[in-house]
């Protein structure tokens, strides 16, 4: 058997960095091919890299093996947003969207919550079982399982996906040839910069979101562990079912149907409620990991949780409506490089530095967490603030162009 130790920086650079490179760099040719190429292959195939990265993951004897494996679960992953955001966008009419995206992005966090909670199931079971011994691979220890246990059923979702339905793209028309050409990546950029009113402290605001949001997923498992001494799957059942599938579902829901609602009269719904929830988690989020028991950290976490879920689908929807059909997959792939290589990459590696250097105490994790909450929550509600003119003014461009 082999064995390797690693440290909270190395834990960082797994979670974000290593996931993170082809995460983004992926999203960029993956944007590509959303605009012309069928959407469910796009899906398809990156379920299938995803499931068999994880399953490389689950058989890693080092840690530059973990690494790379890690690496080829972000490539994997890239493909869903992109094609997803696009598929709902010729789905649903417009003052749906929102709604729609919540419920889309409400999926993620119950896989999150799930993942959590039967996760930790599998962790302790694993641990209690030891090392298993598999026909070829040989021994396999109990974190490797658990990346087996997960991975391989992904196989079996990819096919699944090839059974949906391809809507008709809206907005767009084929070349004299019959098919779609999409504009080149400098024409995107251009048309980015143009509104770069709108953009650039969107995609700031949004960069702030994420950062907030993968280092809570990537540490909050371990705050518990480390200042209350709860085990794997104390953290899986509690914080996976309130903090996750109850506290983010729910605010997942909330924040695509409230901008639906905001929708009727303000045309930036999506920013505008985005940036109000932000400012109302600013509080729960910095003091929640500071809280003197368990289970008032995590009912404080569950409200920052309910508001700081509401801007996921609200990115997605502020970008299709302010974008034209033939850039909205370029445009959604340039988004999650930038918000990915910010908060992905990011997020966790920042906790994992803050808690090695700066709180190395055995609890210091709670303190790295309410300093990067407190800090970021507030820069996002200004940044999204700040681009609600041009975003008007994006949005009924491309709306006279439907």
């Amino acid at each position: 058997r082999y064995f390797f130790v690693i440290g909270f920086t190395e834990i960082g650079l797994l979670q974000g960095v290593a996931f993170g490179i082809f995460y983004t760099l992926a999203a960029l040719p993956v944007g590509r091919l959303v605009d012309f190429w069928d959407r469910r292959a796009v899906i398809a195939i990156g379920a299938a890299v995803f499931s068999l990265f994880t399953v490389a993951s689950g058989l890693s004897r080092e840690y530059w093996q973990l690494f790379l494996s890690r690496v080829g679960v972000g490539a994997g992953e890239a493909s869903l947003n992109p094609a997803a955001y696009s598929i709902l966008a010729d789905t649903y009419p417009k003052d749906r969207l929102s709604g729609a995206l919540g419920l889309f992005t409400m999926g993620a966090f119950v896989g999150i919550g799930c993942a959590f909670i039967f996760g930790g199931a599998i962790v302790q079971w694993a641990m209690s079982t030891g090392p298993i011994a598999l026909p070829v691979v040989g021994s396999i220890e109990p974190w490797q399982t658990a990346f087996l246990a997960v991975g391989l059923p992904g196989l079996l979702i990819a096919i699944w996906v090839t059974t949906l339905k391809e809507p008709l793209r809206r907005g767009v028309e084929a070349s004299p040839d019959g098919h779609l050409r999409p504009p080149p990546l400098s024409s995107v950029i251009s048309r980015i910069w143009k509104h770069k009113g709108l953009y650039i402290p969107m995609f700031a605001g949004f960069c702030a979101i994420t950062l907030n949001g993968y280092a809570g997923t990537s540490w909050t498992a371990e705050f518990f562990k480390r200042t209350f001494d709860w085990n794997s799957a104390q953290v899986g059942l509690w914080y996976g079912l309130i903090g996750v599938m109850i506290a983010s579902v729910l605010g997942a829901l909330a924040g695509g149907r409230m901008a639906d609602w905001v929708g009727r009269k303000h045309a930036d719904a999506p920013l505008r409620v985005a940036a109000l929830a932000m400012l109302l988690s600013w509080i729960p989020s910095a003091t929640a990991t500071l809280m003197p028991n368990a289970w008032l950290a995590l009912g404080v976490l569950a409200i920052a949780q309910f508001f700081t879920t509401f801007p996921f689908p609200l990115a997605a929807a502020a970008i299709q409506l302010a974008t034209p059909n033939q850039y909205r997959g370029q445009t959604s792939a340039l988004y999650l490089f930038t918000i990915n290589i910010c908060g992905l990459g990011l997020g966790p590696l920042v906790v994992g530095v803050m808690n090695d250097h700066v709180f190395p105490a055995a609890d210091g994790v709670r303190y790295s967490l309410a300093l990067v909450n407190a800090i970021t929550a507030p820069l996002a509600a200004l940044l999204l603030w700040t681009a609600l003119k041009p975003y008007r003014v994006a949005r009924a461009q491309n709306d006279s162009q439907d």
